[in-house]
């Protein structure tokens, strides 16, 4: 079996991306790079005082989880990267994949956005300081909210494409999900 390949698990906000990503490593046994985890740790250590600063944190985890996930190709590990992925990030992961002979499962987690946004702000109070560099309970954020999600949508990467819908996540059925993942594996 061919051990080259990303699980890219990508989605919109409060859809379930890290908790579906870790029971993927875990059952898997495979390396997971999270986007978030990688930004509160440059939070906790380098810190930022503006959402200008949060932003360039932002962009410093993208590069960090590039080139973290091109060092793993380069020497044929399989990995999962789960992020808010954007229509930049699709061109990048596409060229490094060709240049390694790398194969793309991607994993989409959706759902009604307007449960996906009440979920968003249940949490809110509890998300990692790092994500609350802008006032999710200003007039504007409704709209912000929306329209940002709008652009992960566009993340498109080739393969494989298993869409999950997490409006309700007591019908997300993880098994049968791993199991159709497993088979794509086994296609590699």
């Amino acid at each position: 079996m061919n051990s080259k390949y990303i699980i890219f698990v990508s989605g919109l906000l409060a859809s379930g991306k890290t908790t579906f990503s870790k029971y993927l490593s875990n059952e898997l046994g495979l390396l997971l790079i999270n986007k978030d985890y990688i930004k509160e740790i440059l939070c906790e250590t380098v810190g930022f005082s503006n959402r200008e600063e949060n932003l360039k944190l932002s962009e410093a985890t993208h590069e960090i989880m590039r080139h973290v996930a091109v060092n793993c190709m380069k020497i044929g590990l399989p990995l999962i990267l789960e992020s808010n992925f954007n229509s930049s990030d699709a061109e990048y992961f596409s060229n490094e994949m060709q240049k390694y002979a790398y194969t793309p499962i991607h994993v989409v987690l959706t759902g009604d956005k307007g449960i996906l946004y009440v979920r968003f702000m249940k949490r809110w109070k509890d998300r990692h300081w790092a994500h609350k560099s802008f006032d999710a309970h200003s007039e504007n954020f409704k709209n912000d909210f929306f329209n940002q999600i709008e652009g992960w949508e566009r993340f498109d990467i080739s393969g494989e494409k298993i869409i999950i819908d997490t409006t309700n996540f007591t019908d997300v059925l993880y098994d049968d999900i791993l199991e159709k993942i497993n088979k794509l594996i086994n296609k590699v």
